[in-house]
This record gives structure tokens, C-alpha cells and sequence, in this order.
């Protein structure tokens, strides 16, 4: 891909496409599905649901590019 079409100098959105975005988007009271997980410091894996065992659990994705 052509990075001069990937990195946008300003982001635009339609007000139609933020609306049907929202729409269909997670709420915040809904619980997020569980899925794998690796420990990096052990290399162990295990579920995100037994992270929500032991109380609160926060996640932060970010970005490689």
C-alpha cells in the first residue's frame, strides 16, 4: 500500500458514517468477550476471562505503525 494513501494529514468522516458507527459499537455496560492471552514476561497463556475473576481488568491497546 502507498503510504501517501494510509497516513492521512486530517481525518474526515460524513456525519452518516460516525452515526453508523455508534450504532453498531460496544456500549459501555456491555462486558467484552474473552480471548487468549500471553503473559510476556512468561510466555504463559490464559484467558482473558480469568482476569476478570480477580476484579477489574483494563486493557490498553496501541499501535505498530
Amino acid at each position: 500500500m502507498d503510504q501517501s494513501q494510509y497516513n492521512y494529514s486530517e481525518f474526515v468522516a460524513s456525519p452518516n458514517e460516525f452515526l453508523e458507527f455508534a450504532e453498531r459499537a460496544p456500549k459501555a455496560t456491555m462486558r467484552a468477550p474473552s480471548f487468549p492471552l500471553e503473559d510476556l514476561a512468561t510466555g504463559d497463556s490464559m484467558e482473558m476471562k480469568d482476569l476478570w475473576k480477580t476484579g477489574v481488568a483494563v486493557m490498553e491497546f496501541g499501535s505498530f505503525t
